[in-house]
């Protein structure tokens, strides 16, 4: 089951399908009119994730309300449970920048 999924490209299509079959893709969301563009946006992704391709999380870089990428090196799919020690802080200081 593991093999298939190391290989060249599956990440994309495992993306893809998962993407399609749970709703709108990130890009989708932050660009629809429903959501306000003066809506701030930190994206925090690992890379290490087996299925989110890292280039296509830095291309949210470009949407305006993206105000931060940030990539938490050797953190897979799930940072906020596999390293909650680098994500908390980071909602913290989110949290406080748009409360402030």
């Amino acid at each position: 089951l593991l093999d298939p999924l190391l290989t060249k490209g599956a990440s994309d299509v495992v993306f893809d399908t998962l993407s399609y079959s749970a709703g709108p893709l990130p890009e989708q969301q932050l660009t629809s009119p429903l959501f306000p563009a003066t809506t701030p946006v930190w994206v925090v992704y690992g890379t290490k994730d087996p299925w989110t391709p890292a280039p296509r999380v830095e291309r949210l870089s470009s949407l305006p309300n993206v105000e931060k990428v940030i990539s938490l090196d050797g953190v897979g799919h799930c940072p906020h449970d596999e390293s909650p020690e680098l994500v908390n802080p980071l909602l913290v200081q989110f949290l406080e920048r748009v409360l402030a």
